[in-house]
């Protein structure tokens, strides 16, 4: 039997050299994936040129490069922080490019991400994350994603907000303490 092929597309808006809790939380839960003998890599958004529009292939961007690492995967994973009550405009660009794929589906009537699995996870230290999660599976559902029971994970917790003085370690204890089923 061949592994299971997970990619975590985190949303973060901070550069490389700052700490995300989104990105804490994806490396958190790629722990849970391992245990299960799944391969998984972890996208982060911001390192990629993805251009704004709803095609694949735009102006000479990383979307189809991103699009064909979805393709091959049978999970997949939006990890985002919470901007204002909504998802982070990655996340955004990331739905408007695969609008395509849902014009492939009116026109054709199959998805080329039937029978893949996608999960929702939040971070953040205020409400929306109700909002975030109706918007993405609304989403997913209409690719042909299915989300299963328990898929999406939030941690709304003060420790994560924005000026925190928490530090990795202390983040890290907080995940553990309160999502042993995952640790």
């Amino acid at each position: 039997m061949s592994k299971l092929r997970a990619i975590i597309l985190v949303g973060t808006l901070k550069s490389t050299s700052e700490a995300s809790n989104t990105l804490l939380l994806s490396q958190f839960l790629t722990k849970h994936l391992s245990t299960y003998d799944t391969e998984y890599e972890i996208v982060r958004l911001a390192d990629y040129n993805i251009k704004s529009g709803t095609c694949t292939n735009v102006d000479s961007d990383d979307w189809p490069a991103i699009l064909e690492k979805i393709l091959d995967s049978d999970i997949v994973i939006v990890a985002t922080p919470v901007w204002w009550g909504i998802h982070s405009s990655l996340v955004q660009r990331v739905i408007e490019c695969l609008d395509e794929l849902h014009d492939e589906i009116m026109e054709t009537g199959k998805s080329r991400l039937t029978n893949k699995v996608a999960g929702i996870m939040v971070t953040g230290d205020s409400d929306g994350a109700q909002h975030i999660i109706g918007n993405l599976a609304n989403f997913f559902i209409a690719l042909g994603l299915t989300i299963p029971p328990f898929g999406t994970l939030t941690v709304l917790w003060s420790g994560f907000a924005k000026k925190s003085d928490k530090n990795k370690e202390e983040k890290l204890k907080y995940l553990e303490d309160n999502y042993r089923a995952l640790a």
